[in-house]
């Protein structure tokens, strides 16, 4: 927390560096130079946005979008906080975040920082090394979504976009290879515990609570396993910072669909320039994206429909690429990055 930050602080060297992955600016009191390396910005000018059209979410209560009172009160806080925020964060002598989305947002909040060039986009490490070995073929009909069972996660749209998948293309549905929702992910506690068993009744209700599959709690050997086996990837949660999980999916092979906003828009499923069969450049597409329950349920089909020789060559094009894609987003790129950045910001010296 901050009192133990700025204890730690006051106990080093003037003249040392320190890493921070949230500014608190305490350790500028001992007259160190600091480096942040930001996830996720404390507060957004999405966040705001938000509260000013009143729009309810799971950081926005009802409770406060159905009054104008509490919705001021709450924007005065958030505007304050918004300035607290960047004027501390514009202070650090080296910024690096974690894709092109949080780099917007910090470089619009910490104004002084963007002004002097000292804010680096530095993608996150991924183990993507030990997902490549996973075969690209002889998928199951397995839309596989990965993560804790939290509310911006937003498991809600993945079962209802399967849902309206189902019911528009029934050849998908009926029969040995049938597809299937599997959600891989862990319960923090009895309120995860209580999401859990309303998106099972969500499934039933809406039919395919037969087609639908929670595996909770799991070791990673397990996920590996629905990685090697699962045909598509989904992914729902909206503004998300950067998207490891896309990224993991796509470097085992899956198919991708994932939210269009946040760092799975602005960084991960672009189109791939790739060597064609001639070799000639090709654009390629990596994955898809998606932000309504039709076109997650389009874009679905579209992943696992692979009837004709074209679709199954298409299927696997996007499988590569997609691969390929992910390999930008490796423990060995991060650490070249993250060295690179360090070694010209002068920080150590």
């Amino acid at each position: 927390n901050l009192f133990s930050a700025a204890k730690a602080s006051l106990t080093v060297a003037i003249d040392s560096a320190i890493m921070e992955t949230g500014p608190f600016g305490a350790n500028f009191l001992a007259g160190c130079k600091v480096a942040a390396y930001v996830h996720y910005p404390t507060i957004s000018t999405d966040m705001l946005n938000m509260v000013w059209e009143q729009r309810p979410s799971y950081n926005n209560n009802s409770k406060i979008t159905q009054s104008r009172a509490k919705t001021a009160v709450k924007l005065v806080y958030y505007s304050l906080f918004a300035v607290a925020y960047g004027s501390i964060g514009s202070l650090a002598d080296l910024v690096m975040v974690n894709s092109t989305w949080t780099c917007n947002h910090i470089k619009y909040l910490w104004r002084l920082a963007a002004w002097r060039g000292k804010i680096h986009i530095v993608y996150p490490p991924c183990d993507t090394r030990s997902l490549e070995v996973l075969p690209l073929d002889d998928r199951e009909r397995v839309v596989l979504s990965i993560g804790q069972f939290r509310p911006e996660k937003d498991h809600t749209l993945q079962i209802r976009s399967f849902a309206r998948m189902l019911a528009e293309h029934v050849e998908v549905r009926s029969g040995a290879r049938g597809a299937k929702l599997v959600l891989v992910g862990s319960c923090r506690d009895t309120e995860d515990e209580g999401r859990v068993a309303r998106l099972r009744d969500l499934a039933k209700m809406l039919g395919v609570g037969r087609q639908t599959e929670f595996v909770l709690n799991q070791p990673f050997p397990v996920l590996k396993s629905w990685f090697g086996r699962a045909s598509v990837g989904i992914h729902t949660m909206w503004n998300e910072h950067f998207g490891i999980g896309v990224v993991e999916m796509m470097a085992a092979g899956l198919i991708t669909v994932a939210h269009e906003s946040g760092g799975p828009k602005s960084d991960i499923i672009v189109p791939l320039d790739m060597e064609g069969e001639n070799g000639e450049l090709v654009r390629r597409e990596t994955g898809y994206l998606a932000s309504t329950v039709d076109e997650y349920a389009s874009a679905m089909y579209e992943a696992l429909k692979s009837g004709t020789s074209e679709e199954k060559r298409r299927i696997l094009r996007i499988r590569q690429s997609g691969r390929e894609q992910a390999k930008k987003f490796s423990d060995e790129v991060f650490a070249d990055s993250f060295k690179g950045v360090i070694v010209d910001s002068n920080i150590l010296r």
